[in-house]
């Protein structure tokens, strides 16, 4: 008789900007596509079940899957987003060669650092772009190879491997000694060479995330202020950071007291100052 066991287990997708990680969650959760690139802003996190049958059981794994901001130095943000994690998709852009450097010499680290071994796959995605590949499948084999872990070409347009990389990625996870999500590791970071800017808007969003009180309601109220102030993180200024700031005061203050709200705008404002100055 084959019996039934429903778990539930966060997965994360990360890699540079602009990889297509947001892209692939969405063709795997509704199946559709969209050129529009939208950046990440925080985390986003999506829910999608799958059936996996191993060892004469039914297993209906419940994927929370999260969404992180991709670029390099938002480490606080990281730190706070990665533990509990049970698995891991690292995503390169075939089109870009320095997107699966980034994967070895910045992504791995992190993750092992934070939530210690975790099953993980490569995807290198963007195949339908192959005209424009910068690296190949054998390329990418190799580098698989190096750390013993499957890999996939992927396209979110149009659904090459998709599916078949979280099936993957899901028995990995069963297959794993450990059900439970892994205990953190040691909470390093592997900085690398991240602009000062984006640590300090790694730090105005941590922040606001703690005075909110949880980060998975907070993140679409910072999406929404950092749109309204033409926040774009790709190209930061100071300016369009002081307009996020004005923005997150106004919300605060619907939950918090005057005399708060004004200590936090300061204490952003200062960080920006002293930013200006470094």
């Amino acid at each position: 008789m084959v019996s039934l066991t429903e778990i539930k287990k966060k997965i994360i997708l990360l890699g540079d900007g602009a990889v297509g990680k947001t892209s692939l969650i969405r063709r795997f959760v509704v199946d559709k596509f969209n050129d529009n690139y939208l950046q990440t802003v925080g985390f986003k996190i999506t829910s999608k079940d799958l059936q996996i049958t191993a060892d004469k059981k039914v297993y209906y794994l419940k994927l929370n899957i999260w969404d992180i901001l991709g670029q390099k130095g938002y480490i606080e943000l990281h730190k706070s987003s990665l533990p509990g994690t049970a698995g891991v998709f690292l995503v390169a852009d075939i089109t870009r060669k320095d997107t699966l450097q980034s994967i070895e010499d910045y992504w791995i680290p992190n993750v092992q650092n934070i939530v210690g071994p975790v099953p993980f796959v490569i995807l290198a995605n963007k195949s339908d772009l192959v005209e424009d590949a910068e690296f190949d499948e054998e390329e990418l084999r190799q580098f698989a190879h190096k750390y013993e872990v499957s890999f996939y070409l992927t396209s979110a347009k149009t659904g090459e491997n998709v599916k078949n990389a979280f099936q993957t990625l899901g028995e990995n996870i069963l297959e794993s000694k450990e059900l439970e999500p892994p205990k953190p590791a040691k909470m390093e970071v592997i900085e690398g060479e991240e602009s000062k800017i984006a640590k300090l808007i790694d730090k105005i969003i941590v922040d606001f995330c703690k005075e909110y009180g949880r980060s998975a309601d907070a993140m679409p109220v910072l999406r929404r202020q950092f749109e309204l102030a033409k926040l774009d993180l790709n190209r930061p200024n100071p300016e369009t950071i002081r307009k996020a700031i004005e923005r997150l005061a106004s919300v605060e203050i619907g939950f918090k007291n005057r005399d708060t709200v004004e200590a936090n705008r300061l204490k952003r404002l200062k960080w920006v100052k002293e930013f200006e100055l470094s």
